[in-house]
């Protein structure tokens, strides 16, 4: 699904103001906990940068995540 930055536009401002970002950039919205998720942003691509990922911030064990 891709989705309008006007919810998060604080968060990626800084993004939408590289140059060239309104012709070239497209910003898509994924859940890493969700299989298939990303299969509609990234059809077609070369290449995937994935710069994120999961942390479980309530687990008491720090080597455990999920």
């Amino acid at each position: 699904m891709h989705v309008h930055p006007a919810d998060n536009m604080k968060e990626v401002k800084h993004l939408l103001d590289i140059p060239g970002a309104k012709s070239k950039l497209s910003l898509w919205k994924a859940n890493l906990s969700e299989e298939g998720s990303f299969d509609e942003a990234i059809k077609g691509c070369i290449g995937v940068f994935h710069l994120a990922t999961p942390i479980d911030f309530e687990s008491k064990d720090p080597e455990v995540f999920f």
